[in-house]
């Protein structure tokens, strides 16, 4: 099997928010939501992105606070954090005004979750940020993020673009495997691996990779279904 990112519905959606929230357009807000359930790719997605659009990724943790958050964003800058939270705040705004670039935020689910309001303070502080210096800022979570981000009005109201991850299909599983693999997959094996990994794009990896392990033992021309488990 290949090693190489796959290029799929979803990371071209993707893909296509970042790009449009990259403008310079003042006054025009520059924030994308990435919707969707565990497994679908959003984190690997924004690492990619992350890496050939020269962003900034930070995942969010269980229980981060607004100085932690403040912190470990500094770090991800190439700052020496400061202690004083409007040190740290000074430090970040610094760097984005002279250094322009994306803030890819993961798994900011944590945000809500049993965290009380320094869930709540820590995304109005990334909203300020945002404000400040008008940085394009995405935002990943699952299925039902966008609900609970719609508590904050003043946030909701700053997202100009929502991407939702949904599960692959067996058209999208033969995509995948023509861009991964040099083996012939017949139908019954891209429906068996859709079927198997309900759409999810892990266990689409493992399977595809047990499927040609099989077809090298085998020596097959062609993988079926009843060639691997």
């Amino acid at each position: 099997m290949r090693d190489k990112f796959v290029s799929t519905k979803n990371t071209k959606k993707f893909q296509s928010a970042v790009h449009r929230i990259n403008h310079k357009l003042h006054g025009v807000e520059r924030i994308a939501l990435v919707a969707g359930e565990v497994g679908l790719g959003k984190t690997v997605a924004g690492l990619y992105f992350g890496v050939s659009d020269g962003a900034t990724m930070l995942t969010i943790w269980p229980g981060m606070s607004q100085h932690w958050l403040l912190r470990e964003l500094a770090k991800e800058l190439g700052v020496e954090p400061a202690w004083r939270t409007e040190k740290l705040i000074e430090q970040i705004k610094k760097v984005l005004l002279e250094e322009p670039r994306t803030l890819i935020l993961d798994e900011v689910d944590h945000f809500f979750s049993e965290n009380g309001t320094k869930g709540i303070d820590a995304l109005e502080t990334l909203r300020k940020i945002h404000d400040l210096c008008h940085c394009p800022m995405v935002l990943i979570g699952e299925e039902q993020i966008n609900k609970k981000i719609a508590r904050i009005p003043r946030l909701n109201d700053r997202i100009v673009e929502i991407v939702r991850f949904e599960k692959y299909r067996e058209d999208d599983v033969k995509d995948m495997i023509s861009q991964l693999s040099e083996y012939r997959f017949g139908d019954d094996a891209i429906e068996k691996i859709t079927k198997v990994s309900d759409g999810r794009i892990r266990p689409i990896m493992r399977l595809i990779h047990a499927a040609e392990g099989a077809a090298r033992i085998h020596q097959l021309k062609t993988i079926g279904a009843k060639d691997f488990s």
